[in-house]
């Protein structure tokens, strides 16, 4: 009986560690380029928005309204955190203006999530 309860109890073990899903790797090689924000299909955007991240940790998000046809470029510096899983970006008097969590991040697609709620900023999904 012992011995048929630790089969059992191997048995199970095993189905549990084989059925968890293993966290998505960040590939950060992919964060420096050009990104563009894609809404969910729940919200229509009326324009684009689009960021550059540069090697030099520098970055713009280029904004285009297209209800007013208006352009507005923002220069920016950005750092990633030790573990390279939250991304800051501060302006160019170096105060802080959004901060994500880098929840996927692939060579065509990355999802950023509001670390700050409150602070105004959403959710974000990126493709290039």
């Amino acid at each position: 009986m012992k011995r048929y309860s630790l089969y059992v109890w191997m048995v199970a073990t095993a189905v549990v560690f084989l059925s968890c899903k293993k966290e998505d790797k960040l590939d950060t090689s992919h964060f420096q380029g050009k990104w563009s924000e894609r809404a969910d299909d729940r919200v229509a955007m009326d324009g684009s928005v689009t960021y550059i991240f540069n090697s030099d940790n520098t970055c713009s998000k280029h904004i285009y309204n297209a209800l007013s046809n208006q352009d507005t470029t923002l220069k920016w510096t950005y750092v990633l955190s030790h573990d390279r899983t939250l991304v800051t970006m501060y302006g160019t008097d170096k105060v802080y203006t959004e901060q994500y969590r880098i929840k996927k991040l692939t060579s065509r697609e990355m999802k950023w999530e509001n670390a700050s709620p409150g602070d105004g900023n959403s959710n974000k999904r990126l493709i290039r």
